[in-house]
């Protein structure tokens, strides 16, 4: 180091990264069609309005001439929200050694040398803002504990009783082998996007109430059969709902509330009473353990229709191993998207659907629980915040790079404060319920 001062590292710094948001990998479906802006800030949180009322103050005249008295206005409700974004920083260490033999050849050397540590740092960063949008604050975090009844039939294996099945060749009790420190997500809870690459990161087992009751890192995934491997000892299930997984500080609720929570909620959300306004609550469709299909589409897209007036096209994400099953499925009725050249391939990237309000557009989606699908007016989502992931916090006119004093390193943090918000959660479609083993809905 001693041919480069910290002032020139953080110089180079600032001219290779600084302008982060042109690095930003476009393979995630929500933070790709939800673009990111600043919205309306109000001291520390954003006021976003809501319609959530038509107007009602109509007079029918009927088809006389005479004089007839006009019926006072009654105003429709809209409705201002106060949203409070969620915080994320990432911390990475760059060894001295990729600094000191990159910063003396200019801006091209240093990102030479230090480009596959800093793309992996903002892939990591938007690949955990991408999980959070998704499965933020939802009452299952990131997935049960296994404890499926007697009969029920998961990766080819049949449960023996609650919990009590052979999986991948590991024999599960209430859904763990604590020999193997392995944990069986119950079937449609999981998704092989929310744990493959994430060695290392610390993972917690919750009860019911979001108590940690046991705690580790994450050891290994087995994404062929639904199980995590940890390093800790993992707790028996007691009941279908008993326990669940999570990242460490979504006990507290520290992220973002993502669409999931939004999707699924009857009660009051961003103080708005869903209980109390038709429009503030998602159309519902119970999947009742069979595989997401063309029918429940339509039976979906037929609720947004009525209840919410959807006129516009639908993204509808499902997990991968959904939409394998989908392109065997009503081959009549569905429509290749610009991609699709018969003559050169067998596959395809998305498919589309006609229903009520359109063409849909199904997409896959590897974070994506196997049991859940999400249809989305994307013209109703607003992806907004004080800051797109950034190595520069708002206020500060820095860069957040700095050399450790006992490690031969320096420090890179990247940092982001953001939320995810429906407009109009009535034209959105939530299925739930699933199993993509099972005969089509």
């Amino acid at each position: 180091m001693s041919q480069v001062s910290n002032q020139q590292v953080v110089d180079l710094f600032k001219r290779v990264y600084g302008d982060l948001h042109n690095l930003l990998p476009q393979d995630f479906p929500l933070a790709r069609e939800i673009p990111f802006s600043e919205g309306r800030k109000v001291g520390d949180s954003f006021v976003e309005a809501f319609v959530l009322a038509n107007e009602t103050g109509w007079t029918l005249a009927g088809t006389g001439q005479d004089a007839f008295d006009i019926n006072p206005a009654i105003a429709g409700v809209v409705k201002q929200s106060s949203i409070i974004p969620s915080q994320v920083v990432l911390t990475s260490v760059i060894p001295f050694a990729f600094i000191s033999r990159s910063a003396g050849g200019g801006e091209k050397a240093f990102y030479d040398g230090t480009k596959h540590v800093m793309q992996n740092h903002i892939r990591s960063h938007s690949r955990l803002l991408e999980a959070l949008r998704i499965h933020g604050q939802r009452a299952a975090k990131l997935g049960y504990v296994s404890y499926a009844p007697s009969g029920t039939v998961y990766r080819g294996a049949t449960y023996s009783g609650s919990g009590n099945v052979t999986v991948g060749g590991v024999a599960f009790t209430a859904g763990i082998n604590a020999a193997s420190k392995a944990i069986l997500l119950a079937p449609g809870y999981f998704a092989a996007g929310l744990w493959v690459g994430l060695e290392g990161c610390v993972v917690q087992q919750l009860d019911s109430s979001d108590a940690v009751v046991a705690s580790g890192k994450l050891v290994s995934v087995d994404a062929d059969n639904g199980i995590i491997y940890v390093d800790f000892t993992p707790v028996a299930a007691t009941g279908l709902t008993s326990h669940k997984v999570a990242f460490e500080g979504m006990e507290a609720n520290k992220e973002m509330v993502g669409l999931h929570k939004i999707l699924e909620n009857a009660g009051t959300l961003f103080g708005i009473s869903a209980a109390s306004y038709a429009l503030w609550k998602a159309n519902k469709v119970d999947l009742l353990k069979k595989r997401f299909s063309l029918k429940a589409l339509q039976e979906g897209v037929a609720q947004a229709v009525n209840k919410g007036g959807l006129d516009k096209p639908l993204m509808v994400c499902v997990n991968p191993r959904t939409f394998a099953a989908l392109t065997q499925d009503e081959a009549a009725m569905r429509k290749y998207d610009a991609s699709y050249k018969s003559a050169a391939q067998n596959g395809f990237e998305t498919i589309e659907y006609y229903a009520a309000n359109g063409l849909n557009k199904i997409v896959p989606h590897r974070m994506i629980m196997e049991g859940d699908a999400y249809g989305l007016e994307i013209g109703d989502w607003i992806r907004s915040g004080s800051a797109e992931i950034s190595f520069k916090v708002p206020g500060l006119d820095k860069e957040v790079i700095f050399p450790l004093e006992n490690q031969a390193g320096w420090v890179v943090r990247s940092f982001s404060d953001q939320f995810v918000m429906c407009r109009a959660p009535a034209r959105q479609i939530l299925w739930t319920n699933g199993n993509d083993e099972g005969v089509a809905y």
